[in-house]
């Protein structure tokens, strides 16, 4: 009677984990997505033209008065820089997405294993 007990015992716990496994590998899918959703609206800064324009414009501006273009080059250089610094900083907030991700990957995998090979885990 214990035995059938115990495998009634260990059923429920593999039903409990599967369960779980199955709540983590939806919570992967939706943070996998949440990541790609992420990754197009960081990657709309690659279009962004804005900082580019203005030094144009200003060239040209600064042309048609007579001022030496070498004269903004200072000051095109620094808004380069930190435009590029900028780029950097919206790409790095990925890395949310991407740890979240990393950690479901891992629990999915432990769990996994647990189920899959369970005499190493009693």
């Amino acid at each position: 009677m214990s035995m059938k007990f115990a495998e009634i015992k260990e059923n429920q716990v593999l039903a409990q984990k599967q369960a779980k496994l199955a709540s983590l590998e939806s919570s992967l899918d939706k943070m996998e997505t949440a990541l790609g959703a992420a990754r197009e609206a960081t990657k709309q800064i690659k279009y962004d033209n804005t900082a580019t324009d203005i030094i144009v414009a200003l060239s040209s501006i600064a042309d048609e008065v007579g001022i030496d273009e070498k004269e903004l080059d200072y000051y095109a250089n620094d808004v380069r820089r930190a435009n590029n610094k900028l780029e950097s900083a919206i790409y790095g907030m990925e890395e949310v997405f991407e740890d979240r991700v990393r950690d479901l990957k891992n629990a999915v995998d432990d769990l996994q294993m647990e189920i899959d090979y369970p005499e190493d885990y009693d």
